[in-house]
């Protein structure tokens, strides 16, 4: 996969890390074309690999279509595991909930963490990479 590659929809934007991290930083009101997006990217991305989602949701929201779209439509299988940054309570409560709908709907475990910063990102991503390894 391209070392540069990014997309951009209004305000929010994300771009592919080498080996297998899709950077995304969302801001704002997040509405079912957001959603739309991301997901396509999401697909995009797992086509060509799983990754890592590290997103920075800080001063973001999810209207509820938003919500319901990514809970149809996201795939646990696609992500090696998720880590929001910046999260508040109540972003930490709808991704919960997103999370939970992606393991239902698709069966498979998906590990998620919530930090403050891109540098603890980075430090969980490098982590759960490690116990991967180890666990094979």
């Amino acid at each position: 996969m391209s070392l540069n590659r990014e997309w951009r929809h209004g305000e929010q934007h994300a771009w592919f890390e080498a080996p297998d991290i899709l950077w995304a930083r969302f801001r704002g009101a997040i509405t079912l074309e957001t959603s739309v997006w991301s997901c396509g990217v999401y697909r995009e991305m797992a086509d060509a690999q799983r990754f890592y989602l590290a997103a920075d949701i800080t001063d973001s929201h999810l209207s509820p279509e938003s919500r319901r779209y990514l809970v149809d439509h996201a795939q646990a299988g696609w992500f090696l595991g998720v880590v929001y940054i910046g999260a508040a309570m109540e972003q930490k409560a709808t991704t919960k909930s997103l999370m939970v709908g992606a393991m239902l709907s698709g069966g498979m475990r998906l590990d998620t963490a919530y930090v403050d910063s891109a540098e603890e990102a980075r430090a969980w991503i490098a982590r759960h990479r490690e116990a991967a390894a180890r666990t094979g």
